[in-house]
């Protein structure tokens, strides 16, 4: 292979890759999900799994050996879907493996265009502002969905999760 078809085939993953999911703690928590248990204990068992993933937040350095993606892998639908912060589709790996599920979240017509979002359920519940400018910064577009352009006269504010990331980051950098 040539180094610009080495650097063209580097540059599509980094497009379309899409982040391959693997994780026991997940597995494990999907597993409790799916327990028929009475009210009392499905509740102790929710804010245990709270905690454990506070304790996992809150502890340096592992983080990323619990929850972060292994590896990234091309899918032929998945990155022919574009994005929206109103996604018609998800994808997702109900397996705990390289196996990639495309689900419908409504109804498509035959002709309508599949979305999915680019970005994760807390970022997606972000101001336009912040998620304008994560996309720009990660995916290099200007989102312009129907969500983003019915918020389009709204203040270019930062949402407070921003704000606070951007605040712990300058004292990491302090420190």
């Amino acid at each position: 292979m040539t180094e610009d078809g080495f650097n063209s085939l580097l540059a599509m993953i980094g497009t379309n890759g899409q982040g391959i999911g693997t994780s026991s703690l997940s597995v494990w928590v999907k597993n409790c999900d799916a327990l028929e248990l009475p009210e009392e204990p499905r509740q102790q068992l929710e804010e245990f799994i709270d905690g454990l993933y506070q304790k996992i937040e809150e502890a340096e350095g592992t983080q990323d050996a619990f929850l972060n993606c292994e590896g990234s892998g091309l899918y032929l639908r998945q990155s022919a879907a574009n994005h929206s912060c109103m996604p018609n589709a998800e994808t997702s790996f109900p397996y705990n493996n390289s196996v990639l599920r495309f689900t419908a979240k409504e109804d498509i017509a035959a002709g309508q265009e599949v979305f999915i979002s680019y970005l994760d359920d807390c970022m997606l519940e972000r101001s336009r502002h912040s998620r304008q400018k994560y996309l720009r910064e990660n995916y290099l577009f200007v989102c312009n969905c129907q969500r983003c352009q019915s918020q389009a006269d709204e203040p270019d504010v930062t949402s407070d999760e921003d704000e606070y990331d951007d605040d712990m980051e300058h004292e990491d950098s302090l420190s």
